[in-house]
């Protein structure tokens, strides 16, 4: 068993922010397999089309279905932005209360 350094800041944070990809998310949703999923990424790379053009070509899915996971894909980027706001709106007041408490502090001695 191999030991695995800990993430970084970093790249905690890029893999907390990363936008899902389409594949990951049919995969997931169960909308194809994971042969599929490796042949159309084989297929990617050598032809340089978009995955949903080669999903469409293959007949995996219809235009209806592949749009539904598009607007799937975005919608969970937005949640994902929105909860990273919260986050870092939450931090900020958390920290803007910490400096009031010590500047309270210090003006009381």
């Amino acid at each position: 068993m191999t030991h695995q350094e800990p993430l970084s800041e970093e790249q905690k944070w890029e893999l907390l922010t990363r936008p899902e990809k389409l594949g990951e998310l049919l995969l997931k949703r169960g909308k194809i397999s994971l042969t599929q999923l490796e042949e159309l990424i084989e297929e990617q790379n050598q032809s340089g089309e978009p995955l949903g053009k080669l999903i469409l070509a293959r007949g995996l899915m219809t235009g209806q279905e592949l749009l539904q996971a598009l607007d799937m894909q975005h919608k969970t980027d937005q949640v994902i932005i929105k909860a990273l706001t919260e986050m870092y709106q939450h931090h900020s007041n958390a920290e803007a209360n910490a400096e009031a408490e010590a500047e309270d502090k210090a003006d009381d001695k």
